[in-house]
């Protein structure tokens, strides 16, 4: 019974080794990737090292937006612990599957300081919810002000068709009636009712106050200014010139493709830049640049992540 139970899960990791080599096998041959790396070794250091900056200064933000759902619960976290928690993050989001690995351990963290399960958990799905709300609502807005014949229709239709599902989910997390509803109709109800930890999740999602919720959502506002505008510095470090416009349109993009499985994001990531960016005349061996200065980025921010961990433990933090 246990292997048939495992068996999902093994296939699973299966297609995400398939996808990150698959990708990356791809990106070898079909870019030149020692001109990538000259790129990346010639860099600008002022803009990248102005990126690294205002990427680690992100941090610290996404910190005060995850407190601010975590506050708005009732729970007693300090804003320089849920800091400490992102970056812990950043380093497992590096080696465990798909991007978003992270995030896991951003709620067994939490829900072991605060032993509050559901309350973890649904902090950082809102967390993460409205991180891709806004960049969306960004990118519609950079496409309505100057961007609209910068990019391709698919490139249209995609970000409006995710700003599309992400006003749905809004509107089904904000709206209680139309989720239960809905619920009877499909017999989620009755699951809800058998399983303790959803019914759990499901209460807590819905008891976020509306000061909680804009403090939040003015908070990630700030953030993915700051990540854009990291990209943006990376790009004119390995000597992309470009308009913001794009970068407005196309991190939106690239952020949501980490959800595809992969290992840690990667091939993935690579592979948007280099097509996205490709777009915009920038040639792929620079779009791959790009996609390997942000990498370095991440590695930096998961390095001090590793650095916490270990403190952690060392201090007996660690269970």
């Amino acid at each position: 019974m246990d292997g048939d139970k495992k068996q999902p899960q093994r296939i699973l990791n299966l297609l995400k080794i398939v996808v990150s080599l698959g990708l990356l096998m791809v990106l070898v041959t079909q870019v030149d990737v020692g001109q990538s790396i000259q790129y990346v070794a010639a860099m600008n250091w002022v803009p990248f090292l102005l990126a690294q900056a205002l990427y680690l200064g992100g941090v610290l933000v996404r910190a005060y937006r995850w407190g601010s759902l975590v506050w708005g619960l009732g729970l007693r976290v300090t804003w320089g612990r849920l800091v400490s928690l992102y970056f812990v993050g950043s380093f497992f989001s590096l080696v465990l599957p798909t991007g978003v690995g992270g995030d896991v351990v951003r709620m067994f963290e939490l829900s072991q300081d605060s032993r509050e399960t559901a309350a973890a958990i649904s902090s950082v799905l809102l967390d993460r919810f409205l991180g891709l709300f806004v960049l969306f609502a960004l990118a519609l807005l950079a496409l309505a002000i100057g961007g609209y014949e910068l990019v391709s229709s698919q490139v249209r239709i995609a970000i409006a068709a995710a700003f599309v599902v992400c006003v749905i989910g809004a509107a089904l997390l904000l709206q209680r009636t139309w989720i239960e509803t809905w619920g009877r109709r499909l017999g989620v109800n009755r699951l809800l009712g058998r399983v303790r930890i959803l019914r759990e999740l499901y209460e807590s999602i819905h008891l976020y106050g509306s000061a909680a919720l804009l403090r939040a959502t003015a908070a990630s506002l700030v953030f993915n200014l700051m990540l854009i505008l990291t990209n943006y510095l990376l790009g004119l470090a390995v000597g992309i010139d470009l308009s913001v416009w794009y970068y407005f349109l196309f991190v939106p993009i690239i952020s949501a493709l980490l959800m595809v499985p992969s290992i840690g994001g990667l091939g993935v990531r690579e592979a948007g830049y280099v097509v996205l960016f490709g777009q915009a005349g920038v040639p792929a061996q620079q779009g791959l640049a790009l996609a390997l200065a942000f990498d370095i980025t991440l590695l930096l921010a998961g390095l001090i992540g590793a650095v916490l961990y270990i403190i952690e433990g060392v201090r007996g933090m660690r269970s």
